[in-house]
């Protein structure tokens, strides 16, 4: 596999991330009552968590699709799962205790987002994909075993 060609998987890993993101943000207008209570609780806080939350995810496709950093295609993964673990126990318990908020539409776009984010980092574990981040590993180990050490 070439270096410059991305594989068929990471590109759609990058897409799907992409496309969870916009359904949470579909899902912050459509409950626009909710989203505007939490912003007049702490305007400049709220504002300030959303642009660095999805800071932080757009950096970490980056990380991912174009670093082709490995360690982080693993904490994708582990992260995806843990939070579908929170996500499923947390509105169980809400669910049983008669104390869960939201409409249906809104549980249907979580599963929505959450079946993106979790095909999305099931794709980094393809075959093509999989080779895609070896081959950056073993670049980045050819490359540090020929610089010169300092003493």
């Amino acid at each position: 596999m070439s270096d410059k060609t991305m594989p068929t998987s990471v590109r759609y890993y990058e897409r799907l991330t992409y496309a969870g993101v916009a359904v949470v943000l579909i899902n912050q207008v459509v409950n626009w009552d909710r989203t505007a209570s939490r912003f007049a609780e702490a305007p400049l806080a709220f504002t300030i968590l959303q642009i660095a939350i999805l800071c932080i995810q757009i950096f970490w496709v980056w990380l991912v699709v174009h670093k082709r950093v490995n360690w982080a295609r693993w904490m994708t993964l582990c992260g995806q799962f843990a939070m579908m673990f929170l996500i499923g126990f947390g509105f169980g318990v809400l669910a049983i205790k008669g104390h869960a908020e939201g409409t249906v539409f809104e549980f249907a776009l979580l599963i929505l987002m959450t079946s993106f984010y979790s095909l999305a980092a099931c794709l980094l574990f393809t075959r093509d994909a999989t080779m895609w981040f070896v081959l950056q590993a073993d670049m980045n180990s050819a490359t540090s075993a020929q610089t010169p050490q300092m003493v």
